[in-house]
């Protein structure tokens, strides 16, 4: 049986010798942070070979454009026209 990761997000996303490294959390349990934003905990950390992020990329696109013909997520008008026009990247990228 193949093993299950449930995450949160994606962060700290680097290209190391050649190969795209991508770090996933999922947000910790505390009690302490009520109302706030949970702490994040990393779990796992993902490595792919260029090749394989683009063809991970394909498969993404292919799952967006199947949940919105779906109506399971529909897109939000951007607040800034001029925000839609540039390149969304992460941070470690800008």
């Amino acid at each position: 049986m193949a093993d299950q990761h449930y995450i949160d997000g994606i962060e700290n996303v680097a290209i190391i010798a050649g190969n795209i490294r991508m770090d996933f959390y999922t947000f910790a349990v505390d009690p302490e942070t009520s109302g706030q934003e949970p702490p994040k905990e990393h779990n796992l950390r993902l490595v792919m070979s260029p090749d394989a992020f683009l063809r991970s990329w394909q498969t993404h696109t292919q799952l967006l454009e199947e949940l919105k013909s779906r109506g399971l997520i529909t897109e939000r008008p951007s607040e800034d026209a001029e925000e839609q026009d540039k390149p969304a990247l992460a941070p470690s990228f800008s």
